[in-house]
């Protein structure tokens, strides 16, 4: 395939196969970059050559690369190559929004990159207030740029939750008990993604605006509190763990039943415990991060208990695991050997971490080198099985077979190497080594700081082995014979429900490899351009902050004028055929107003409810850290010296607030009427209720506008209190507006002659939750009785 047509199919595909391609290669892009920065912070605690700066920013930016930018972005590409394959799809549920999520990650990888050019970033990956927002330290655009990064990074995630959980869900051609391990582990992968990106995208969003525009969310001096910035950050934190963990699982619940010849033990097992890991660190799990900073028995004693309790599926999974070798007969071959070091190097992450859900063994070890041995025997372990992953499926992809020999030496080398390194940094932290230091502070320290050096070298040279290998084997291989590499089928393991044709199934082909991808009737790679465009948004907004208006409204203006004419384009220019899932019939009929097609038996209605709902739920996460952040920060038990010393919020003045929220909820009625009338095939009336309700929405908008501009007499920088008022409602009234832009793009549609079926469910259902979440806000800043 020449550069040419490799350009062309990634700007325009919305192809899951070609996208899962495009993200492993993005992830592998941060690795490198969060290798570089690894080797600076050895460089430093070795010979103590660089600036203060410069060390610090390599530490945030090794974590920040490494997380969010290498492991995430892997497991997801792998979960585009792997999973339609394996339950049956011929992709995933939103094609298109599939390519916009991998779109909105580039310019995300592309501004962690530069942002040193602009200012330090010596705020750790963890991002800490108030040192992230103490402009005389981080001065200039630098944490802005990485806060811009991670927000573009949570709306990207986010969407690929919900896309995955709707695949899963919707298109399976199996039952759920027969789906591969690797399809359950993204299954709660994908329902944490939906959960745990949107506190902390709130948290960033704070932390952006105090840089900015001086709001106080995290000052105490005017009511705000750094501590609610750990409790933002650690709700995404701890279940991002397993965000990360999760898909490793999977990828051993593949291969080492493969590499042994025998089923997994334990099935049913194995796939209810990545539930039980979903669920159980949602709850209280991530307070454990914060038991040096939250003094409350009870909330401690609640974080340790269900700490404690998730060691439990996770104890499940490495017993299966280790049961599965039983009667098995291992091949010594290069995943083999990575899958089973994933074991090892978990089981002995997870011993080092029991220390630190008992509180008074928290207390010596949270602020060592302790905390960063546990952390990184645990990303090793992700690490291997990602690359035992990379290394399974590549006769797949490539259709060649790499160099058996080198390839087990660099997977020895580098788990020896993450033994290594993860051992001395774990015993320094027993000795008391601080950790965040830019100097080993005691000679004590040093031979096992030098430990972790070797540790470093060996596993630079195995992975680089690794890499040139893989890339030498693509070019220069031996070619795969067969359409079952690893001789799968003959076990009763086939690797894939949709079983190759033709290998190799790589960038540009079919899921079967049978032939080159068609471009699925794209004729302009919008949606390529619309992801890098989206970051023109907090770009702009950057520029407005720093008094550059002009040029921020032009990028604000530039990614709207795209954005609409996409959507005339698309969507008005011509009246395009509706779509189906897995193709269909393009008849149409309607049974008690649900709409069907005979060809597949699928209720569009229905489908198109249920990706609103988990829409809904992530919204619901973003509400609730505005307005959780509001509570605890305006509560005098979990903020007594702020609230003794900073004036409550009274919002008093009657009765125009309480006339817009009449308004506001009334427009529930039309809405639903609408829906109805739809249903039973009355579409002048759903044009006239629909109307009505957008006008009875711009009515509320209005009026809010009206209350900003002349009504209320307090700024944004007063106190964390108005401040919250300000950030929450204006949040509420930028959903109000989308709202109505998806009423106005039903309406649009319905007065063009398109019967919008999925329009109707979506404008519907949204405007309810808007009219709900307004509910809570103006009970809680209005009638002030949740604080």
């Amino acid at each position: 395939m020449n550069i040419k047509r490799v350009l062309k199919v990634a700007l325009y595909t919305t192809n899951a196969s070609d996208i899962g391609q495009m993200y492993i290669t993005l992830g592998i892009i941060s690795l490198i970059a969060g290798s570089i920065n690894a080797a600076l912070i050895r460089y430093q605690l070795t010979y103590q050559s660089l600036s203060a700066v410069e060390y610090y920013n390599a530490v945030t930016l090794h974590g920040i690369f490494m997380i969010f930018f290498m492991v995430m972005p892997i497991s997801v590409g792998f979960a585009n190559y792997l999973i339609p394959r394996m339950i049956g799809a011929h992709d995933l549920y939103w094609p298109r929004i599939n390519a916009l999520s991998f779109w909105i990650l580039v310019p995300a990888v592309f501004l962690t990159l530069i942002a040193p050019w602009f200012g330090p970033i010596n705020t750790g990956w963890y991002m800490y207030a108030p040192l992230s927002v103490e402009t005389s330290v981080n001065y200039g655009l630098g944490v802005n740029l990485v806060e811009i990064a991670l927000m573009l990074s949570g709306i990207s995630s986010t969407l690929t939750g919900i896309n995955f959980l709707m695949t899963i869900i919707k298109l399976k051609k199996v039952p759920y008990f027969k789906m591969s391990l690797f399809t359950w582990s993204f299954f709660a992968t994908a329902i944490l993604l939906v959960v745990a990106m949107p506190p902390l995208t709130a948290g960033l969003v704070f932390a952006f605006l105090e840089r900015l525009w001086n709001t106080p969310f995290f000052d105490p001096s005017l009511g705000g509190s750094p501590v609610l910035w750990q409790h933002l950050f650690w709700f995404f934190g701890h279940p991002e763990v397993y965000i990360l963990m999760l898909p490793a699982m999977g990828l051993v619940g593949e291969i080492l039943p493969r590499m042994v010849g025998r089923p997994i033990y334990g099935y049913k097992a194995l796939a209810l415990s990545s539930m039980a890991i979903a669920f159980l660190s949602v709850l209280g799990v991530w307070m454990h991060h914060m038991f040096t900073a939250v003094d409350n028995t009870i909330a401690q004693m609640v974080a340790s208990a269900t700490t404690m309790a998730i060691a439990v599926p996770s104890g499940v999974k490495v017993f299966n695991w280790t049961a599965t070798l039983y009667g098995g007969e291992i091949r010594y071959r290069a995943p083999a050997i990575l899958v089973i070091s994933f074991i090892a190097l978990f089981l002995v992450g997870g011993i080092t971490g029991v220390f630190f859900p008992l509180v008074p063994l928290d207390y010596a070890f949270n602020g060592t080198y302790l905390v960063v041995g546990h952390f990184h025997y645990m990303v090793f372990a992700i690490l291997v099985a990602l690359l035992a992953g990379l290394i399974y499926y590549f006769p797949y992809f490539s259709g060649k077979w790499y160099h058996e020999d080198i390839m087990k030496s660099g997977a020895i080398l580098i788990v020896a190497g993450a033994f290594l390194i993860a051992t001395g940094m774990t015993i320094d932290g027993v000795l008391g080594m601080p950790r965040r230091y830019a100097a080993v502070p005691s000679p004590i320290y040093i031979p096992f700081q030098q430990m972790v050096d070797v540790g470093a070298i060996l596993m630079g040279i195995g992975v680089v082995m690794t890499f040139v290998d893989l890339l030498y084997s693509w070019i220069r291989g031996k070619e795969v014979n067969t359409i079952d590499p690893w001789n799968a089928m003959a076990i009763g393991l086939a690797d894939f429900y949709i079983k190759p044709v033709k290998l190799p199934l790589s960038f540009g082909k079919t899921l079967d490899g049978a032939s080159e991808e068609e471009p699925h009737g794209v004729k302009f790679p919008y949606y390529s351009i619309l992801g890098i465009m989206l970051s023109f948004i907090p770009i702009g907004f950057t520029f407005i902050f720093i008094n550059l208006i002009p040029i921020g409204l032009v990028f604000i203006a530039a990614f709207m004028a795209t954005g609409i004419y996409w959507a005339y384009d698309q969507w008005f220019k011509s009246i395009p055929p509706p779509m189906y899932l897995d193709g269909g019939s393009p008849s149409i009929s309607m049974n008690n107003g649900m709409v069907t097609t005979p060809a597949l038996g699928r209720i569009i209605m229905r489908d198109a409810r249920t990706a609103v709902l988990w829409f809904i739920l992530a919204e619901i996460c973003l509400f609730g850290s505005f307005i959780g952040g509001y509570m605890f920060v305006a509560s005098p038990i979990t903020n007594p010296i702020a609230y003794a010393n900073v004036p409550p919020l009274r919002v008093e003045y009657f009765p125009l607030p309480t006339i817009m929220t009449a308004i506001l909820l009334s427009s529930s009625i039309p809405a639903h009427l609408a829906y109805e009338e739809f249903k039973k095939g009355n579409m002048k009336m759903f044009k006239t209720l629909g109307i009505l309700t957008a006008a009875m929405g711009f009515t509320f908008l209005m009026g809010q506008v009206y209350e900003f501009t002349h009504v209320i007499h307090f700024t944004p920088q007063q106190s964390a209190f108005t401040a919250f008022f300000f950030a929450t409602v204006s949040l509420h009234g930028f959903h109000v507006i989308m709202g109505l832009v998806v009423w106005a793009f039903v309406l649009l549609r319905a007065f063009k002659g398109v019967t919008p079926y999925g329009g109707s469910v979506a404008a519907t259902y949204y405007w309810h939750f808007v009219d709900a979440i307004w509910v809570v806000v103006f009970s809680t800043f209005y009638l002030h009785l949740f604080v």
